[in-house]
């Protein structure tokens, strides 16, 4: 820690450098406008620095802390992989998950602070020159231990200080909602719903501002590392003592710059797709033409893009630095970071290689758009968006309305009954679609028949009833795919399977037929057990690295989850993809124009006719259409 007198003089330096009475003493000079007198005048006297810096760093991370993060997180996520790729409430309540999220949430907020630390200290430099950004990547190694040590304890803080109101969360969910299907809570949202929500609210209020009140308690923890050369503990009484009084302030002014930055990239799409992609028509009705056009118009975008992050991550740090200044941070006595040998010829490859980059990127993007890729349609529990799910009836509505239009696969959800029979029902119970609040696995066949599950969709549809997977498949009969997804209850599992498989292969359907699931763990006993039938892996929240990519033919993601790199993987890997479950036309066509293989809505007969018209388009307007879409993804 400094002496009173060297923080003295640090003050003193601060006063001297924006003119007038330090602002520790004088909160109302702060909010008039001296924090944005201080980042104008830093932004202006080192922006070529702070650039030269910010691609340094991407070429530093890409290099080095991308991988070591990925290599790390896989490492883990060895043990995890079954409650990170299947069903949500496994990882709500898996503490290898939990710890995975909070290694994750460690490894980004040390990235961070390693790229705040390097512009903190070129934007505290007295030079304008590029030896700046090159001396300061070797400041940042030398700190690099310091900083993981003060992001670990900043995390682990957090994470012991959200297991209070986590435990009353799980508590109260178990007073509540305990016994009641997830879906049938995301879906119908019924009143023990909210008398949960309104249980929990005060808790969960009560730990949001306590974890803020602790951020922003810490939030000058790293310049006072960086700049003061502090140890991690002593860097965080710093950051405690310098904002104490003035949290509150100093959340309004970082949640108002952070929203201005985050609405930057956002603001630049939008301006491209609406100011400057109709140029793009301007272009001959030529594909090599508007190839190369689109190649130069992207190239622009992603130089565009990174514009804006630049500008934002260096608001944001500039704004910590005259924070950290104007309330009496100061910067240790030892000199400037020695500068390597000949720093301007590594800044000047940076740039150029970041050029390179981007148009090599963008002339993947182009090449990538395959523009005759084969797409089949699923029809999602049958055609559940005009019939009741999982009923023959919804299959009668998939035929009438998709199958015969081309449409490829009918998916539907497979559970065992109280007495072994395999039964064609999605929930664990029955009280969304049929107010019956017992659990598939208590009852019987016989008192399922009773049940009326298609009069809550419709008076047209009363009396329809529980299908069985024979009876489903029969009903298929080859005409389409039949997808069919295991929902185990508590270790019936493998009975589940085993059934499963003895009612396919007696009716002789194992060629028409595909396996899925949301286990990892159920996907790879369904290869052991049935060898010649085809699989699928289904994952709600499929982060990279969670699922193994092989012993499956298909990997079925939520469409949120869907992304070029999504894409990518799959054509790497040899295995189709599938979004589900989309219902939105304009959602269709953009997935349709990424790339994946298989479509799954509710609304089969609306794909198919999207699928049509994709069809229809000629190579360029093909083009120009995946473009819009690959600025709406």
């Amino acid at each position: 820690m400094r002496s009173e007198g060297g923080a003295h003089r640090a003050d003193e330096a601060a006063a001297a450098e924006g003119g007038g009475t330090p602002a520790v003493r004088d909160d109302r000079r702060l909010l008039r406008g001296l924090l944005v007198h201080d980042m104008r005048r830093d932004l202006r006297r080192h922006l070529r620095p702070l650039l030269a810096w910010h691609l340094l760093f991407t070429a530093f991370a890409t290099a080095a802390t991308v991988p070591l993060t990925t290599w790390s997180l896989a490492a883990l996520l060895h043990w995890i992989e079954r409650p990170l790729a299947g069903e949500l409430d496994d990882l709500a309540t898996n503490l290898l998950a939990l710890a995975w999220l909070a290694l994750a949430a460690a490894l980004a907020w040390f990235a961070v602070m390693l790229q705040q630390a390097g512009m903190l200290l070129v934007s505290a430099s007295r030079g304008c020159r590029y030896r700046v950004a090159a001396a300061a990547l070797l400041g940042m190694l030398r700190r690099a231990g310091p900083l993981a040590a003060l992001a670990a304890w900043q995390i682990v803080t957090h994470a012991l200080l959200a297991l209070p109101w986590l435990a009353a969360g799980a508590l109260l969910y178990g007073l509540f909602l305990g016994g009641h299907d997830l879906y049938y809570l995301a879906t119908v949202r019924p009143p023990a719903l909210w008398r949960f929500a309104a249980a929990f609210a005060p808790f969960l209020l009560a730990g949001l501002l306590l974890h803020a009140t602790l951020y922003f308690r810490w939030f000058l923890a790293t310049p006072a590392l960086v700049l003061e050369g502090l140890s991690p503990a002593a860097a965080l009484a710093r950051s405690r003592t310098l904002t104490r009084g003035r949290h509150l302030r100093i959340a309004v002014l970082v949640v108002t710059v952070a929203l201005a930055v985050a609405a930057l990239p956002l603001a630049v799409t939008e301006l491209y797709d609406r100011a400057a992609t109709p140029l793009l028509d301007w272009i001959p009705d030529h594909r090599l033409l508007v190839s190369a056009g689109m190649v130069v118009y992207l190239t622009l975008y992603a130089a565009s893009v990174l514009g804006v992050l630049f500008l934002g991550t260096t608001l944001n740090t500039l704004l910590v630095r005259a924070l950290f200044r104007r309330l009496g941070g100061g910067r240790a006595a030892h000199g400037p970071e020695p500068p390597p040998a000949h720093p301007g010829r590594f800044v000047w490859g940076a740039e150029a290689a970041f050029l390179g980059v981007a148009v090599v990127q963008a002339v993947l993007a182009v090449a990538s758009m395959n523009l005759r890729s084969e797409v089949a349609v699923t029809a999602h529990r049958g055609a559940s968006g005009v019939a009741p799910e999982n009923t023959l009836a919804a299959f009668d509505a998939a035929f009438d309305a998709a199958i015969a239009a081309g449409a490829d696969a009918i998916e539907f959800d497979v559970r065992l009954s109280a007495d072994g029979a395999v039964v064609v029902v999605h929930d664990s119970d029955f009280r969304r679609v049929a107010g019956d609040p017992r659990r598939v696995v208590e009852t019987s066949l016989d008192a399922m028949r009773a049940l009326d599950v298609g009069a809550w969709f419709g008076p047209a549809f009363a009396g329809e009833r529980i299908p069985t997977l024979g009876e489903a498949l029969a009903h298929i009969d080859r005409r389409a795919l039949a997808l069919v997804e295991l929902k185990p209850d508590a270790h019936n599992a493998r009975d589940l399977l085993e059934a499963t498989v003895r009612e396919i292969e007696a009716g002789g359907f194992g060629d028409a037929a595909m396996l899925a699931s949301l286990s990892p763990d159920l996907v790879r006993a369904a290869g052991a057990e049935a060898p010649h039938l085809r699989l699928a892996l289904f994952a709600n929240a499929a982060l990279p690295g969670t699922a193994q990519r092989t012993g499956f033919d298909m990997l079925g993601l939520n469409h949120l989850q869907v992304d070029a790199r999504a894409v990518a993987d799959a054509r790497r890997h040899g295995y189709r993809l599938q979004v589900w479950t989309v219902n939105d036309p304009v959602l269709m066509a953009r997935y349709i124009d990424l790339g994946v293989d298989d479509v799954s809505t509710d609304l089969p007969a609306e794909a198919v006719r999207v699928r049509a018209e994709r069809a229809a388009l000629t190579d360029v307007e093909l083009l120009l259409a995946r473009l819009h879409s690959w600025f709406r993804r």
